[in-house]
């Protein structure tokens, strides 16, 4: 072979498109070097400092990708609006995590060094899923994410309902795992391809082995997001995980795993439209009835977050139904401000958890506001805009779903998302009812709340309004990422 013909195929990387992906990589190392050596003393200090300093790194970083859009690593690697918006709030809802992590684990007589360089690493499977359409970068990213969070969520010490729901959660994971395999396989027997942008624009004459690998490719990520009927291991590793854990898990973790399906949307519009829309509606409907019905049951309000993390996952896949661009905005819009609400509403159980008789029992939140007013109007924000209500971002959220049905004339299903919005009133109302206008049954008091957790609940708990009354701040990247899939 002529050396120079070989030369001449070597690529040579564009690292500006990969810079945030190495700089994260470098922290993830650093974090696993420093936990091994350092002294225990100013281990946890050390540690939180390296990982807020290498996260606003990550941020800062993320606005050079943004210049250079294209494919990188033989196609294997794509820089676009989509992955940099997705890394993006990424990072800042976890910057706002990270801040209740120290006294949370101290608290609960579990920290563990290792939490931040598995996150790190978690991270960074999040950050290349976004940025992907090969189906074995795809499942490599999955895998590295899916650990991170298996292992996070076995991190209270002593707990048999932390090891009870990484267990469940390690079976199902892996089970979506191997069916999302079995997808990938037979989509490449389809189409010789691995490139989803290639796979969906195929003209092949056997188009059974498409729609079985497709049929696969949607059953391992309906058990990553939680739809019904795949979502068994969400409740129990919700509950089970340490709080911030779970925050992370229903707002970057869902952030994560609903990229690869936003990618696709586009490519099934014009041959797969209608299939499509009937499968992921019937999904979306299974999931928002089911999750919003064993919600108003629940005693525990951890689980019953869990059980509304589920109903989101459905309004989210009713907008994704919709293979339009219309679609894709109301997909990435409702991911962003879910991230936010759903954050904010699991790091006030955080902070509550910190009272040694807390058990996140609904009756306990009666008359929250006597002891701690500001812990109680944040949830009260929260579970207004989870709710849907105007001016918050939650409204915006179903309202632009909403507009995309009607664009596809999907009444039914847009009735399903009202009926399934008029369910959840029972239990987000009843909170802020026992919150507010029943008198305390215990006292709740929180010491030491770090400045650090005061600036997240408030900057949650702004953005839960704020992107509700002006969702133009952020909607130069939901108009960039959609426009951008489209004009693929």
């Amino acid at each position: 072979m002529d050396l120079k013909a070989l030369v001449g195929t070597i690529e040579i990387p564009d690292i500006s498109k990969f810079l945030p992906e190495l700089i994260l990589l470098f922290v993830g190392f650093l974090l696993f070097t420093l936990e091994l050596f350092i002294d225990k003393r100013i281990k946890r200090a050390v540690l939180s400092v390296v990982s807020y300093i290498g996260y606003f790194s990550v941020l800062i970083s993320l606005l050079i990708p943004w210049r250079f859009p294209g494919d990188t690593f033989y196609g294997l690697f794509t820089n676009d609006a989509l992955g940099v918006t997705v890394k993006f709030f990424a990072v800042l809802i976890t910057l706002g995590i990270l801040t209740f992590v120290n006294n949370y684990f101290t608290s609960k007589r579990s920290f563990y060094g290792e939490f931040y360089y598995i996150l790190a690493f978690t991270l960074l499977g999040v950050f290349i899923i976004a940025s992907s359409y090969n189906l074995v970068i795809i499942y490599v990213a999955l895998e590295l994410v899916s650990v991170g969070f298996y292992i996070l969520t076995a991190l209270l010490r002593g707990s048999t309902i932390s090891k009870e729901g990484a267990f469940k959660y390690l079976i199902l994971g892996g089970l979506s795992i191997a069916l999302a395999s079995y997808g990938a396989a037979f989509l490449y027997i389809y189409s010789g391809s691995l490139d989803l942008r290639e796979i969906f624009t195929y003209k092949g004459v056997d188009i059974h082995y498409f729609i079985l690998g497709l049929v696969f490719f949607l059953i391992g990520f309906a058990v990553k997001i939680g739809a019904v009927p795949f979502h068994f291991w969400l409740p129990d590793a919700y509950h089970g995980a340490p709080t911030p854990v779970t925050a992370l898990m229903a707002s970057v973790g869902k952030l994560a795993f609903f990229v690869p399906l936003i990618r696709v949307m586009p490519l099934v519009e014009e041959r797969f439209s209608i299939v499509w829309t009937i499968t992921v509606g019937t999904i979306a409907t299974l999931t928002m009835l089911y999750g919003n019905f064993v919600a108003l049951v629940q005693k525990d309000v951890k689980r019953l977050l869990a059980y509304s993390s589920i109903a989101h996952s459905g309004y989210i896949l009713a907008a994704a139904a919709v293979a339009h661009e219309i679609g894709i905005q109301a997909v990435v819009y409702f991911l962003i401000v879910y991230g936010v609400m759903s954050a904010g509403s699991f790091l006030v159980l955080a902070l509550l958890e910190r009272n040694p008789n807390w058990r996140n029992q609904i009756e306990e939140f009666s008359g929250l506001r006597f002891n701690m007013p500001y812990v109680a109007f944040a949830f009260l924000i929260y579970m207004i805009a989870l709710l849907g209500v105007p001016p918050t971002v939650g409204f915006v959220g179903k309202l632009l779903v909403l507009m995309s049905l009607s664009f596809e004339k999907l009444w039914w299903l847009a009735f399903i998302v009202i009926v399934s919005t008029a369910v959840s009133t029972g239990y987000y109302i009843r909170l802020i009812v026992l919150m507010y206008m029943k008198e305390k049954n215990k006292d709740v008091m929180v010491d030491r709340v770090s400045p650090g957790e005061k600036l997240s609940l408030v900057a949650f708990t702004v953005a839960s309004v704020l992107l509700g009354t002006l969702p133009s701040l952020i909607w130069f990247f939901i108009k960039a990422s959609s426009q951008n899939l489209i004009a693929r």
